[in-house]
């Protein structure tokens, strides 16, 4: 079980120097003030340290057995495959459709998904994380997020 945890956290190390070498293309600091750059930098910083330090607890720990449910079965595969699958799907249409529709859509199947099944906190939670946080976004922060590249959502506002 060690060794699993130590792939795993070699492959946190890894994607975290990724973020720190693209932060570092990116501008760290401007006349105004912190740059594009500046926060995915000191966040692939603080994974990458944080990644190293799980690496030596693991390393340090005794060698335990492999638990009997490690490896998901049936439900659980399906569960972990939609859950992917919605994500790369997110990753396609983000740009087609727009980040709110995306977001409420992908928010949706994800609560569905993962079990929860009260229809009206579903439908809450999902448009305040579509359209809530777009808003929050691109207006308060000035943060652009994609918008629709069809121009009948466009003309919605979305």
């Amino acid at each position: 079980m060690r060794r699993v945890y130590q792939a795993a956290s070699l492959v946190f190390v890894a994607l975290g120097i990724y973020v720190v070498l693209g932060a570092r293309r990116l501008t760290l600091y401007t006349i105004v003030g912190p740059g594009p750059g500046f926060f995915p930098f000191w966040l692939g910083i603080l994974f990458t340290g944080l990644s190293i330090l799980w690496l030596c607890q693991v390393s340090m720990q005794r060698e335990e057995p492999m638990e009997k449910n490690f490896i998901p079965r049936g439900a659980g595969v399906v569960r972990l495959i939609s859950i992917l699958a919605a994500l790369v799907l997110f990753y396609v249409l983000v740009d087609i459709i727009g980040f709110q529709l995306v977001m409420l859509c992908f928010l949706l199947f994800l609560i569905i998904v993962l079990g929860y099944r009260k229809c009206v906190l579903t439908l809450l939670v999902s448009a305040a994380g579509s359209f809530g946080v777009y808003y929050i976004f691109s207006r308060w922060l000035s943060v652009p997020l994609p918008e629709s590249s069809l121009e009948f959502l466009r003309n919605l506002g979305l």
